[in-house]
Parts: structure tokens; sequence; C-alpha cells
């Protein structure tokens, strides 16, 4: 293995070297230095699908293309995928696969709920515990995270003595599934529905919305709504055996979990390498304007796909931390790539003004919409999404909503709405959807199953948080969002 390993390696030199070196070369015997690039680069790619393999290799190619001007990553997406939000989900998806397959989400809500804050009282724990899954939500899908999350939730349980039936169980089931489903909202890192939404919104407009603009509204809403969501829990709802629960109890999760191995730390640093990719530009936009420029032109989909490219590369013990059969088999929701696939294209034809459709919805919606205000157009969309999410898919209502608010906004006086805003928000409201198992069928129905909670909570007091958010998005999230769009 050690000596296939150290062959493949220097095959991977190699084609590197050919790849990234030719570009440095001038055009030469009637070839452009483009040119040249470019035959750099299927050299490249020859030498490592022939000595390597077929699979991941392959992104290193598509990496090669986007890096250069001539092209750049938008066309080398488009190409390849036929749109850049097929792309940035499916790097997405096989980037934080790894991850999941790490002690990391133990550890993490183990650093959180043994902290000297959440050792202060039973409601501080709860907030904490609401906080840790939150935390790791903005960047792990909600139906991996749930399903890791729920054997720990579990062990939590037992060891603070939390018995089912009561409603302090019931109460700490429920918020960790509202809070994980509200997470897939807050960023648009590894989510499909707001990576939807803002992909129909560059469809429709040819204007695009990166990850800190996005974030810049998703975060404080959703920490808004954590806060009233808590509240409610406690002022409403009202636990009688919250004092029951005894968070010292909780340290003897301590030494549970090993340290982070060196695999994990490698994980995690490109992990954290994608995420700047994503942010940073946008916070030194003023300051370095070429490098917001060069970097925001990558698209979001590059940052996942070198973060891909590294965990293929990188090797533990004689190993890649990433196996591409196992990744794409695993790790890839290929269900939710072809819808996204084929709802992104029906949005455009939906959106066509060649068609007609945005026209007739404008003039049938007018009697409804005509007369209202601003605010009043932005509380319809927002009740329609957050309504049609819980009882449908979550895909779905992104898809419709979203094409119908791009019809309806795009025609009212320029500067009368942010479409931006609107469109993003609904992509945020999908993830409010805790109502009924239809809503978001893997954490829903799970948490259901497991008999801490039931139908009649998840509808009633999902129904609650519902409220809350479309109120929260309409009259908060605008505001925010009107800032930084």
């Amino acid at each position: 293995m050690a000596k296939k390993n150290t062959k493949a390696n220097i095959i991977l030199v190699l084609a590197l070297v050919v790849m990234f070196g030719a570009r440095l070369l001038p055009g030469a015997g009637g070839l452009s230095a483009d040119a040249v690039a470019v035959l750099g680069v299927f050299f490249g790619s020859l030498i490592m699908w022939i000595g390597i393999s077929i699979d991941w290799p392959s992104m290193i190619t598509l990496l090669a293309l986007g890096l250069l001007p001539v092209f750049g990553f938008g066309p080398t997406f488009v190409g390849a995928f036929g749109n850049t939000t097929v792309a940035f989900l499916i790097f997405t998806f096989m980037l934080v696969y790894p991850l999941s397959k790490t002690n990391f989400v133990r550890r993490c809500t183990i650093s959180f709920i043994t902290n000297k804050i959440a050792r202060k009282g039973p409601w501080h724990f709860i907030c904490v515990l609401f906080a840790a899954v939150t935390f790791m939500g903005l960047f792990i899908s909600p139906s991996v995270l749930f399903v890791a999350f729920m054997p720990f939730l579990e062990d939590i349980f037992q060891v603070l003595e939390v018995k089912k039936g009561g409603k302090t169980g019931n109460l700490m089931m429920m918020g960790t599934a509202f809070c994980i489903s509200l997470s897939s909202g807050m960023t648009a890192i590894g989510h499909v529905w707001p990576t939807m939404a803002i992909g129909y919104y560059t469809a429709a407009t040819g204007k695009d919305v990166n990850q800190f603009q996005y974030m810049a509204m998703g975060i404080p809403a959703g920490i808004l709504l954590i806060i009233l969501l808590i509240l409610v829990f406690r002022f409403i709802y009202r636990p009688d055996d919250v004092n029951d629960i005894c968070p010292e109890k909780a340290m003897s999760l301590r030494g549970t979990v090993p340290a982070a191995d060196k695999k994990e730390k490698i994980i995690l640093s490109v992990m954290l390498l994608t995420v700047l990719l994503w942010v940073a530009p946008s916070l030194v936009k003023g300051v370095l304007p070429d490098l917001y420029a060069t970097v925001n032109g990558w698209s979001t989909a590059m940052p996942p796909l070198l973060g891909c490219v590294l965990l293929f590369i990188f090797q533990v013990d004689g190993e890649r931390i990433m196996n591409f059969k196992e990744v794409t088999s695993k790790g890839v929701l290929w269900g939710s790539i072809l819808m996204t696939a084929a709802a992104t294209q029906l949005g455009s034809c939906l959106t066509n003004e060649e068609i007609g459709i945005s026209s007739w919805l404008t003039s049938v919606l007018e009697p409804l919409t005509g007369n209202l205000p601003v605010i009043g157009l932005i509380l319809f969309f927002m009740t329609w999404a957050v309504v049609e999410t819980n009882f449908s898919s979550n895909i779905v209502t992104t898809t419709v909503v979203s094409a119908v608010a791009l019809s309806v906004l795009t025609a009212l006086p320029e500067g009368s709405v942010n479409v931006a805003v609107v469109v993003c928000m609904v992509g945020f409201a999908a993830g409010i959807c805790n109502m009924t198992p239809a809503g978001q069928s893997t954490v829903n129905t799970v948490a259901i199953g497991s008999g801490w909670t039931d139908t009649k909570s998840m509808f009633v007091w999902g129904g609650v948080f519902a409220v809350m958010a479309i109120l929260v998005l309409s009259f908060v999230a605008y505001p925010i969002g009107t800032l930084v769009m």
C-alpha cells in the first residue's frame, strides 16, 4: 500500500507541475499563452487519469481550468455541471461528509454543555445545548447532524436522568429539532434551500449574493428566533420538571471522547479555509478591492472544490483522508442534487420573460398584492413560504415561492422592494419546517419516533415557532438584509 501511494504521489506531483507550470510558459509555435496553459491542463489530466484514477483527479482538472483567467470558475462549472449551484452542493456535501465521520459532534457538544455557564442551572444548560446544535448546524446538513446527534442526546438524557413523558425531555427534543432545522436557513453552507434561493435570484437578475451577505442577515435572525423560542418554552410552556435537571452530572461525559487526532485536525483546518474563502473577501472589500474582486469571482463553488481536492490529496497513516467511492455513495444527497438541477432550470423557465408566466402571475396576483404596502408583500411571501414548507418539501417550497416572488417583485418600480433580500428570506423560511413529519422528514420523524416528543407537541409548538419566524423575517431580517445586499 505504501509503495502504491508513493507512486501515486509522484505521478500527482508530476501532473501538477505540468498543469500549473505550463501557464508560466509564453506562447510558441503559433499557440497563444492561453492555449499552452490549456494544453498543460490536458496533459496533466491525462497523467492523473492514467497513473492514479479517473474519479477525484478530475476535480483537480476543474480547479485548474477555473484558475485560468480566460475561463474562470463560473463558466467552468456551467460547462461541467449545467450551473454553479449544482456544483456547489456536490462539493459541499462531499467536503462535510468526512467531518460527520469524526467525533467532532460529540466533542463540540461536550465542550458546550460542560462549561461554567451551562452548569449554572437547568435553563442555562438548555440554552447552551440549543446553541451547540445550532452552531454545528451552520455548516452540517440538518438530516446528517440530527441522525448523528440523536444517540448522543440519548446519552445526555440518561446522564441527567431525564424521564420520557416529562415536559423537559419533550422541550429538549423539540428545541433540538427546531434549532437544527433553523440552522439550515441561517447559512448557505451545505444547505440546499438557501443555495437554491440565491441561485434563482442570480439566474433571474444576473446579480449574485455571497455567503457573507446571506449570513449577515441569516445569523442575527436565527439567534433572535432561538432567544424567543427559549422564552416561549420558559414562560409559556413552563416544564414542571425542569428543576430536576442537575447540569453538573454532564461533567461525567468529559473524557468519554478521545482528543482530536491528526485526521480530524486536517479536516477542521480545511473546513476553516473553505469558510474563510467564502466570508473573508467581503470583510476586506473596502480595503483590498482587487483581492475581493478576484476571490469573489471564483464563485461559491470554488472553495469547497479546493477543500475536496486537499482532502483527497492529504494522507494519514498511508490512506487518503477522503475516499471517493464512499463519499459519493454515502455523503452526497443525490436526490437533492437532481431535484436542485431540475428545479433551478424550472425556475428559470418560470421567470423567462418570453414565456410570459411572470407577467401572467403578476396580473393574477395584482388584486391581492396590488394594494399591499412593501411590508404587506413581505408578510405575504414569508407566510406562504413558512406554511408551505411545514406541509411539503423544503425544495419545492423554495422553488415555487421564489419563482412567484421574483415574478411579482421584479415587476414593481425599481427600488420599492429589495428583491434579493426577499428571495433569500424564502430560503431561510424553508428551514422553519417542524410542524408535521412532511416538513422535514428525517428530523421530524426521527424526533417523534424517539418517544421523547409527539406529533401534537411538534405541531402546536412548531406552529408557535413558525409564527415567530414570519414576524422576525418580516420585521427584523428584511431591514438587516437591505443593509448588506
